[in-house]
């Protein structure tokens, strides 16, 4: 790539994402999102969608790759090449279970939970969230370094910005990922948008979820999951 493109992509990728916000930490008067609130799929984006979209879109880089790799290394090199320097033997079910856990990592990525816990003091000074993976707690108005997913050290501010409790984590020329929550007065709602950026596999991907306020005794806690910061 000469140095205008990749100039270009870089430019892309700057005006794509969102700037820093500046995060308070207490939440206006009145705004709480704490409950035990349960998924409503008719009103949600179309995840499974939007995730088979993706995995295409993964699946087709990976066959151009391979295409040019086959024009650039013709069969008879092949044979003369050393034993570490030639390609695995493909193995159906390894090849399944790498997918498997790749697409159990972007559901993870993209907050997939059917039901969120959720409590915080009436100042919004701590929000704890609990999900069906994990379970974290979050001072408004703080910045603290976490692992991503992926593996990389990411910056991670947390505070409210209007009626939207908001996450953002950010690495150093790489991902970016960005969680909203807000109560909707109207129908006693929660809303959710996880929204990714800049360079990473879930790039250009926004996820708005709407939740519906649950009902009866909450299970007990598992101790085992946190809560963590």
């Amino acid at each position: 790539m000469t140095a205008i493109p990749r100039l270009l992509v870089a430019a892309a990728l700057l005006l794509s994402a969102p700037f820093a916000m500046a995060l308070k930490d207490t939440s206006k008067p009145g705004m709480d999102i704490s409950g035990r609130w349960n998924i409503n799929y008719a009103l949600s984006d179309d995840t499974e969608a939007i995730l088979a979209k993706r995995q295409e879109e993964i699946l087709e880089e990976m066959r151009r790759m391979q295409k040019r790799r086959s024009a650039r290394t013709p069969l008879e090199q092949l044979d003369n090449e050393d034993d570490e320097s030639r390609p695995p033997p493909f193995d159906p079910r390894r090849s399944q279970d790498r997918r498997n856990e790749h697409e159990a990592q972007q559901r993870r990525m993209l907050g997939l939970t059917k039901v969120l816990e959720i409590t915080q003091p009436a100042s919004g000074a701590t929000v704890e969230i609990r999900s069906d993976d994990d379970s974290r707690k979050l001072d408004s108005g703080s910045r603290i370094q976490v692992s991503m997913p992926e593996g990389q050290l990411a910056d991670l501010d947390s505070g409210w910005d209007g009626d939207w409790f908001v996450i953002d984590r950010r690495v150093k020329g790489g991902p970016r990922c960005i969680e909203k929550y807000r109560r909707l007065k109207k129908t006693d709602q929660l809303e959710t948008l996880v929204a990714w950026y800049g360079d990473g596999s879930l790039s250009g991907i926004k996820v708005h979820r709407i939740f519906d306020r649950a009902t009866g005794t909450a299970p007990p806690r598992d101790p085992t999951r946190g809560p963590t910061r």
